[in-house]
């Protein structure tokens, strides 16, 4: 890949190392982007730090653009999905750098949680108003800087949406949880198709559940045996194709991937596990537990 050429001054060549980026889920303690998000799931509280490596006043001195540092500003963009075409992209935080006073302190930013999903990519960016510098105009919004970190957000329960809901509305008010599936075809994400609702009358199951590992496997048994059993019997309405190569992140990839590890990997294959769904669903579910025990182990 050839590099990006600049036709103006930038910061670039004066700095020699990038941000120092960290994720806090739920006031714990930091995490580094390199290691995931940890425990997250769509209700956890989520926050991101960015601790710069470099002096901004000296930088600026060393690149001689000390002198539009009042015109420069410093931006936080979000990119959150697996792809920039379909994820979605906002403006988190703007400075003006002249106003920046400690430059010890890591940048803290609040990131609206439950409209995440699968990666964030953090763009820092430094780029300036229209100024004159040295007879070379410079236009509004030319980058000076520009650095990114990617973040994938992890977890026992982050493959799909969780929620917190009273459950009396599905006429199971006293269940702990309840899995609800619903797709037009399969080539929607998995994240937006696939819902576990937490019934927010059991705190304490709720609470349990984030140290609990065998809840945890319960419930996403009951995810995989909920949504194929959707998918399996409703044939006619999915038409899964086995010679597809669907999106990553997508419903056809993930079950796809989940009933080639059940061994259904062509047409005649499906009629032998909607005969067993149909007729044997002890073994059926037996089967889609032991799947979500092979899933955690990876």
């Amino acid at each position: 890949m050839k590099n990006i050429a600049f036709p103006y001054p930038t910061l670039f060549p004066f700095i020699a190392k990038e941000s120092k980026w960290q994720s806090l889920i739920n006031l714990d303690s930091p995490r580094e982007f390199k290691f995931g998000s940890g425990n997250w799931d769509y209700d956890s509280s989520l926050e991101i730090s960015c601790q710069l490596s470099w002096d901004i006043k000296n930088v600026y001195s060393e690149a001689n653009l000390l002198s539009i540092i009042d015109s420069s500003k410093l931006a936080f963009i979000l990119s959150s999905g697996q792809s920039e075409q379909t994820g979605k992209r906002e403006k988190l935080a703007e400075y003006k750098l002249s106003e920046i006073k400690n430059i010890e302190e890591p940048f803290i930013i609040k990131i609206p949680s439950k409209l995440q999903s699968s990666k964030l990519k953090i763009r820092l960016i430094i780029y300036t108003d229209e100024v004159e510098i040295n007879n070379f105009k410079i236009k509004s919004g030319s980058i000076l800087y520009i650095e990114e970190a990617t973040l994938f957000l992890e977890g026992d329960l982050a493959n799909f949406a969780v929620r917190r809901q009273d459950l009396s509305k599905y006429g199971c008010g006293d269940a702990l949880w309840f899995v609800e599936f619903q797709a037009d075809n399969l080539y929607e994400t998995f994240t937006t198709t696939t819902t576990l609702y937490l019934n927010n009358k059991k705190p304490d199951f709720t609470q349990q559940l984030q140290s609990d590992q065998f809840l945890k496997h319960l419930i996403k048994s009951d995810v995989i045996t909920t949504v194929l059993s959707s998918i399996l019997l409703g044939e006619d309405d999915y038409q899964l194709d086995f010679t597809c190569e669907y999106p990553d992140d997508s419903l056809g990839k993930i079950v796809s991937d989940w009933l080639s590890s059940l061994n259904v990997k062509k047409e005649s294959d499906l009629q032998t596990i909607r005969y067993q769904l149909i007729n044997e669903q002890g073994i059926f579910r037996s089967r889609c537990q032991n799947l979500a025990s092979s899933r955690e182990e990876e």
